[in-house]
């Protein structure tokens, strides 16, 4: 008999009795931004997020100095390793000093985001990549692959290609020599394999000459304006890097290990395929898809929220104020993009937030943005692969560099054999 699903929210006597602390201790936890309360229809008390509350119980534990329980706190995202590429700040992620947001407003191209987090260089200008085309025997599995993409996940798919690109280019003698040159490559590869999402579901091959946004947007079927490629690139750059996430560290983990470039990537994007990653995505994607204008999706989210469900796309663990990409992103609706239904979207997101205290999250008003651009339903999954492998070319890079492996210690909790 299956397990009955954890509820997403605590009471508050649930959550004083779960941190034995006292009620204004949780008012100052939540005055302070460490656990998020929101009201619900129909209730005067308010509810505790379980995994803020959880959070602030690991940490605790952490510092009490029990080792197995310190040891356990890295299930809830409190493994801490030193690093130089992207700082997690209030005001969203920080590549090499640089905020992604702000990164955004300034129309970075893509290129030159991944070149500041490869080498902590800023150029502004930075050209468009030159990159070998992919071999014709490559292209041919990806095609035949993806012929049967419906009956794989999406990213899977990716990693696969990955890891068929890099035995191909070691089958014809070509060594890892320059990890940036291979990086594009990947890259520049990848956004080709988006191609595999569209209608088409084909390989599309970059121009000579193309940015890695205006050849995602062909690949993934949108209609080729300056506008449209702007997006992408706006997309591109808010995603390139955000600390260890989970396909992050399997990034790291590999890569301490010894694995080549190609190897690590595909554990990092088969890191980010699962339920925990990907399904922002996918679930923010289907909850928009089922109902049509502003009230209908007020009227869904308010009853999911009323029932205990989470609303897709809301609350990010890692900013208790508020994702300040998901922020950044309605302003930049407004702002680019201010058509009729894009702005019913971010009334409705106003709405909700109003309502329940919840917070947007990136993930949402990218899959609405892509979905007025008529990209398909695997657009921002897609986008996400080839925005992130930037940042995991460079904390592979760190990783090596710093000679260490990556080896967490296990406790044994198993049961003894019998010795008699």
């Amino acid at each position: 008999m299956a397990a009955e699903p954890r509820p997403d929210y605590l009471t508050a006597r649930e959550t004083t009795a779960l941190l034995d602390i006292k009620l204004q201790t949780l008012y100052a936890y939540v005055s302070r931004g460490l656990i998020r309360s929101t009201s619900r229809p129909g209730r005067k008390d308010r509810m505790y997020l379980r995994e803020d509350v959880e959070r602030v119980q690991a940490r605790a534990l952490a510092r009490s100095g029990h080792g197995p329980v310190a040891a356990d706190a890295m299930n809830l995202g409190q493994a801490i390793l030193p690093s130089a590429i992207t700082e997690i700040t209030p005001e969203g992620p920080r590549y090499r000093g640089r905020l992604a947001t702000d990164l955004v407003r300034q129309a970075a191209p893509f290129e030159a985001v991944a070149q500041l987090l490869w080498t902590g260089e800023w150029d502004p200008h930075a050209p468009a990549w030159t990159v070998a085309p992919a071999p014709a025997a490559f292209v041919e599995v990806v095609n035949d692959v993806g012929r049967a993409s419906q009956r794989n996940p999406l990213l899977e798919v990716f990693a696969l290609a990955v890891l068929h690109l890099g035995m191909h280019r070691r089958a014809r003698g070509r060594a890892e020599e320059n990890i940036y040159d291979e990086g594009r490559q990947v890259i520049a590869t990848l956004a080709g394999c988006c191609g595999l999402v569209s209608r088409e579901q084909v390989y599309v091959p970059l121009r000579l000459g193309e940015r890695i946004a205006d050849g995602l947007l062909r690949a993934l079927g949108g209609e080729e304006t300056r506008e449209n490629a702007d997006i992408v690139a706006a997309l591109l750059a808010m995603l390139a890097d955000h600390e260890l996430s989970p396909g992050t560290l399997s990034v790291r983990v590999a890569a301490s290990g010894g694995a080549t470039l190609h190897g690590c990537i595909a554990a990092a994007v088969c890191a980010s395929s699962g339920l925990n990653v990907a399904h922002v995505f996918d679930d923010s994607h289907d909850f928009l898809a089922r109902a049509q204008g502003q009230a209908a999706l007020v009227r869904n989210a308010l009853q999911r929220h009323a029932e205990g469900r989470p609303i897709p796309g809301f609350n990010h663990p890692l900013y208790p104020k508020g994702d300040p990409r998901g922020a950044m992103l309605l302003d930049f609706i407004r702002e680019r993009r201010p058509t009729r239904p894009l702005l019913a979207f971010c009334a409705f997101v106003e709405e909700v937030q109003r309502s329940t205290g919840l917070r947007v999250r990136h993930e949402l008003p990218m899959v609405a943005l892509t979905r007025a651009l008529g990209l398909p339903a695997g657009a921002a999954n897609a986008i996400f692969v080839v925005a992130r492998t930037a940042g995991w070319v460079a904390h592979i890079q760190e990783q090596r560099d710093s000679r260490q492996v990556m080896r967490p210690r296990a406790r044994f909790v198993g049961a003894l054999a019998n010795q008699s």
